[in-house]
């Protein structure tokens, strides 16, 4: 399933290069397995603006999905549900078919430039206490809790009842 992330955090990491001169990859993290990291891609200054960038690490679903700011590509990436804690290897590989490029002369015409791979690092963390703990998984939660929902309605009715009989002057049964 394909996310998207809306908002200016990912525009932000476009504005400043944290290396003058090279390009750069930003994965969020650290992050447990099953949560979603943003990716932030940005080209080395002086290359043409990249056509298309795809992202591959063995922890990352083949979901992930990046959109082209004018500055960076900015978006999101899933962790694998099944990923280990660890430090992860992810590869970025710019594609520059039929690119915008400038000639010695400062003119504009359109080529392929080769591909470029950057490369970052994401972060898995162990799962939390809360999240790895022994209590009961969303499903069975609600049904706990509707459960007890009925138990208290039960005995609230019960009392209601009693009550209603000692004003009327009955002996409660």
């Amino acid at each position: 399933m394909p996310v998207l992330l809306l908002g200016a955090a990912g525009a932000a990491h476009g504005d400043a290069l944290p290396f003058p001169g090279r390009g750069y990859v930003s994965v969020g993290g650290p992050a447990e397995a099953g949560e979603v990291v943003d990716v932030t891609v940005k080209e080395r200054p002086g290359n043409p603006h990249p056509t298309a960038v795809d992202v591959s690490s063995p922890v990352l679903t083949d979901d992930t999905v990046l959109g082209d700011s004018g500055r960076a590509w900015v978006g999101a990436a899933r962790i694998k549900r099944n990923a280990r804690p660890g430090t992860y290897e992810v590869k970025v590989t710019l594609r520059h078919k039929d690119a915008d490029c400038v000639g010695e002369g400062e003119q504009e015409y359109v080529c392929d430039y080769p591909p470029i791979v950057l490369k970052g690092k994401v972060k898995v963390a162990a799962a939390s206490e809360e999240a790895a703990g022994s209590g009961p998984g969303f499903g069975a939660g609600i049904a706990l809790g509707v459960g007890a929902t009925a138990v208290a309605a039960a005995i609230g009715a019960g009392a209601v009842r009693v009550r209603s009989k000692r004003r009327a002057g009955g002996e409660p049964s």
